[in-house]
């Protein structure tokens, strides 16, 4: 049997050579039922690609680089599990085109910083995805300095537009916050991530935003940062106790922070639910099985995995930033009914 080429694909569909070559290779020009029919026929003849040809060709990897941030200081914490569900997603929205995953690990900015130089001055990706936005991200000044496409997991401060998805974490912490203060919480606790993380800044905003709609000053001493893992849960935690006014809330940034808090909960005799109310976000259905299992706000991680490889791939094709921007809304999920602040035994 001969082998399979784009003219005998091009034959046996009826579309011209120039439509097969361009729905093969995954090009935005292509319509999706088109380019579907004909990897169809492509599959059934046995219609192989000559990547290392191919790669000669255009000067391009055919990879994508995606940048995981795991601290070694947290080497047995809790961090960064969702990035095992975000990388199947990234991974499975690039099926179909002609673009692999490759993953780099990096400790922190430095080191990210030096990973980046090395894909973009040696040509290890074609483009890169990198999560965890901060504040004058120096990462997206040098992407965007040198003109390589990426996608960022988190919006940026950045003057020039980019693709980018993520959550409206602004909106999640405001909504927690104002949940509470209709309960009638008064010291309700903010366990944030480090400050300098754009997302950081936004959950603080929507927490304040709900506390001044319900006629309540921010206490500087109720407002935490630190790396989201279970062991800041449970310091916060600790120091929340050694105040004189105790909180009758904490909204956690993550599932990780919230299992540190109801473990320090439990090891200090206060009980969640009747002493203190605990409200997640950033859940991945994982807290469900705490005890006991928190109400929290959970966001859809496949939508978002999906998104970026799909941004990625329109970003390559110089697609318009404009288009390939997604902000998504958490959802609250109440696995248990939030009560009401304990009311203070009146003073004689």
């Amino acid at each position: 049997m001969a082998r399979a080429t784009i003219k005998s694909i091009a034959k046996e569909t009826g579309y011209s050579v120039g439509t097969v070559s361009n729905a093969l290779r995954g090009a935005a020009s292509v319509r999706e039922e088109t380019r579907q029919e004909i990897q169809a026929v492509a599959t059934r003849l046995g219609y192989r690609v000559n990547m290392d040809g191919l790669k000669l060709r255009t000067n391009k990897s055919y990879r994508i680089a995606v940048l995981v941030s795991v601290s070694p200081d947290a080497a047995e914490e809790w961090e960064g599990v969702e990035f095992t569900r975000i990388l199947a997603g990234i991974s499975a929205s690039l099926q179909g085109s002609r673009y692999e995953m490759s993953v780099f690990n990096v400790a922190d900015l430095p080191d990210a910083m030096a990973v980046l130089a090395r894909i973009v001055q040696d040509g290890l990706a074609d483009g890169v995805i990198v999560s965890g936005t901060l504040q004058d991200d120096p990462r997206i000044a040098f992407l965007q300095q040198h003109s390589f496409p990426f996608v960022t997991m988190g919006m940026s401060d950045s003057k020039t537009a980019h693709a980018y998805v993520d959550f409206d974490s602004q909106a999640a912490a405001f909504d927690a916050t104002a949940r509470l203060v209709g309960l009638g919480h008064r010291r309700i606790a903010l366990m944030n991530p480090p400050a300098e993380l754009i997302y950081a800044a936004q959950r603080q905003t929507g927490y304040e935003q709900a506390l001044a709609n319900g006629g309540i000053a921010p206490d500087p001493a109720l407002i935490f940062n630190g790396p989201t893992t279970a062991r800041t849960g449970q310091l916060c935690f600790e120091a929340l106790m050694q105040l004189s006014d105790r909180p009758t809330a904490c909204i956690c940034a993550n599932e990780a922070m919230t299992l540190g808090v109801l473990s320090a909960a439990h090891a200090a005799g206060v009980q969640i639910g009747r002493d203190m109310v605990v409200i997640s976000t950033d859940d991945l259905q994982l807290s469900r099985y705490f005890v006991p299992p928190p109400s929290t706000y959970y966001v859809p991680i496949e939508e978002t995995s999906r998104l970026l490889g799909e941004y990625m791939l329109k970003a390559l094709e110089g697609g318009d930033p404009s288009e390939t921007q997604k902000k998504i809304r958490a959802t609250l999920i109440e696995r248990q009914p939030d009560t009401p602040a304990p009311q203070k035994a009146p003073t004689t």
